[in-house]
C-alpha cells in the first residue's frame, strides 16, 4: 500500500513535526478520553437509576421553550450544518435557538446569523475551558433548554455537555458503548456511507424538521472586508482584468495528513503563473499556519514572488470570505476554508485522501474533485481508527496525487473562468 517507487516526500518530515507540535487537539482528546469516559460512566449510572424511579417525561419537542444544538469541531462540519440550522429556525420560528462551540469557530457562527444565541468556550487555558464549561452548564439550565442535539459524532465531551445541560430531549448519534446511549434520549444512527448533510437530517427528525434546501448558507460580510480584500490584492498587481487563483495549502489541526505535498502546490503553481501572465496568487491560512504556507515561497522562483499575496494570518476572516467571490478558481485540500468557499460559489479543485468525499465535500456543482481511495481510507472521522494510523501519519494516499493529475484540472478550471470572460456581455476582453 505504501508508495515505494518514488522519492520520500519531502513533507513527511514537516507532516510529522506537525502532528508532534499540534498537541493542542491531542491534549483535549487525552482528556475527552480519559477523564471524558468515566465522567459519562458515572452520570450514564446516575441516569439510568433516575430513569427506573421518576416518571416518564414528555420527550416530544413543542419548540415553546429554547433550543440548543452543540458543534465544536470542525468549520466545514459547522458549514455542512447550516441547512439543519435553517430547517429547525424555519420549523420553529418561534424558539430561542442557541449554538455552543469553541472560541474559534464562534465568530462564525455568529456570522451565519441564524441562531439566536451563541455560546463560546474558550480553550487557551484548561482554568478558562472548565470555568467556561461550568458557566455554560449553568446558563442552559437556566433557561430550560427543552432539546439539545449533539452534531458531535463520537465525543464525550459533548455527551456529558447534552446531559448536564438539563434538557429532557437530549438527541445524539449511537453508539454501542454505555456512555453514549444511557445519556441520551434520542439515539440516531451515524452513516459514514451518506452525506454528512443527510446525517444531520437524522438529528432533525427528531425534532420533526425536515432539511428541505442542503445548500450551506452564504456568508455575507461588510464592505470594509471586502475594501481589505481587494486593496491587498492590488498590491501584487490584481485588478477586475486579472485572474486570482486561490491556494489553500493547509488542512487544520484535526488530520494534517490530508496535505497535499507543499512541493507540489510549488509545481502547479509556478506552471499556471507561466501560463498566463495576467494571474495572480493569493495563499490562505490562519496566523498559526503562515510559516508553513510561507514554505511555498521556497519552491518558487523569486522572479514570481511579485504576483503572490500571502494573506496567510494577515487577513481576517470576514477578509478571506470578501475574497472567495474575488476569485477565479480555488486550490485546496479538503479542509473548512474549502466549505466557505463553497458557500460563496468559487470555483474549486479539492485534493482528498484520508477522507471521502462522498461524505463531507460541498455539494456544489463547479468543485473538481480528485480523490485517492486507499484501502485504509477514509481513516479521518471513524470511531474505529484515527488519522493516519495506518501509514504512520506520513499520508500515502495525499502522496499517491500526482501533479500533473491536478496540473491538468487548475488549467481546464481556468481555461472555464477565461471563455466566459470572452462571451459577449462578460465585460471582459482579457487574452491569455
Amino acid at each position: 500500500m505504501e508508495p515505494t517507487d518514488e522519492p520520500r516526500s519531502t513533507t513527511v518530515e514537516s507532516r510529522r513535526r506537525s502532528v508532534s507540535a499540534g498537541m493542542k487537539l491531542g491534549r483535549m482528546r487525552w482528556v475527552d478520553h480519559w477523564v471524558g469516559l468515566p465522567a459519562c460512566f458515572v452520570f450514564g449510572l446516575l441516569a439510568t437509576a433516575l430513569r427506573k424511579v421518576l416518571p416518564e417525561r414528555n420527550r416530544q419537542v413543542t419548540g415553546t421553550r429554547p433550543l440548543a444544538i452543540l458543534k465544536f469541531f470542525g468549520l466545514g462540519s459547522i458549514m455542512e450544518a447550516t441547512p439543519l440550522l435553517r430547517a429547525i429556525r424555519r420549523r420553529y420560528p418561534q424558539a430561542r435557538l442557541i449554538f455552543v462551540t469553541f472560541h474559534e469557530t464562534g465568530a462564525l457562527v455568529r456570522r451565519l446569523g441564524i441562531c439566536t444565541d451563541v455560546r463560546v468556550i474558550r480553550t487557551s487555558s484548561p482554568v478558562r475551558f472548565v470555568l467556561d464549561c461550568l458557566r455554560t452548564i449553568i446558563w442552559l439550565r437556566g433557561q430550560r433548554v427543552e432539546a439539545v442535539v449533539d452534531l458531535e459524532f463520537f465525543s464525550k465531551f459533548s455527551t456529558l455537555m447534552t446531559f448536564l445541560s438539563g434538557a429532557h430531549v437530549r438527541i445524539g448519534y449511537h453508539l454501542n458503548e454505555f456512555w453514549r446511549r444511557s445519556l441520551v434520549t434520542h439515539p440516531i444512527y451515524f452513516n459514514y456511507f451518506r452525506h454528512i448533510t443527510d446525517v444531520f437530517d437524522e438529528a432533525g427528525l427528531q425534532m420533526d424538521v425536515t432539511i428541505e434546501d442542503t445548500t450551506i448558507s452564504r456568508l455575507d460580510v461588510g464592505e470594509e472586508a471586502r475594501r481589505q480584500a481587494a486593496e491587498s490584492l492590488r498590491s501584487v498587481g490584481w485588478s477586475e482584468n486579472s485572474i486570482l487563483l486561490g491556494v489553500n495549502v493547509n488542512s487544520g489541526e484535526l488530520c494534517h495528513e490530508r496535505r497535499w505535498p507543499i512541493e507540489r502546490f510549488a509545481q502547479v503553481v509556478q506552471t499556471v503563473m507561466q501560463d498566463r501572465p495576467e494571474l495572480r496568487v493569493v495563499l490562505t491560512g490562519a496566523p498559526s499556519e503562515r510559516r508553513y504556507v510561507s514554505s511555498l515561497l521556497d519552491h518558487l522562483p523569486a522572479s514570481l514572488h511579485g504576483r503572490i499575496f500571502n494573506a496567510a494570518g494577515v487577513w481576517s476572516l470576514e477578509a478571506f470570505i470578501a475574497s472567495l467571490p474575488l476569485m477565479d478558481g480555488l486550490l485546496t485540500n479538503d479542509s473548512g476554508p474549502m466549505h466557505l468557499a463553497a458557500s460563496q460559489g468559487t470555483p474549486m479543485v479539492s485534493l482528498w485522501g484520508p477522507a471521502r468525499p462522498g461524505f463531507i465535500a460541498p455539494r456544489v456543482d463547479n468543485m473538481r474533485v480528485i480523490y485517492r481511495d486507499y484501502r485504509c481510507s477514509p481513516c479521518v472521522n471513524m470511531f474505529t481508527s484515527f488519522e493516519g494510523m495506518w501509514c504512520n501519519h506520513e499520508g500515502w494516499c495525499m502522496q499517491a496525487i500526482e501533479t500533473p493529475e491536478v496540473l491538468s484540472a487548475v488549467r481546464e478550471m481556468l481555461a472555464e473562468v477565461h471563455a466566459r470572460r470572452k462571451e459577449p456581455g462578460s465585460g471582459s476582453t482579457t487574452e491569455a
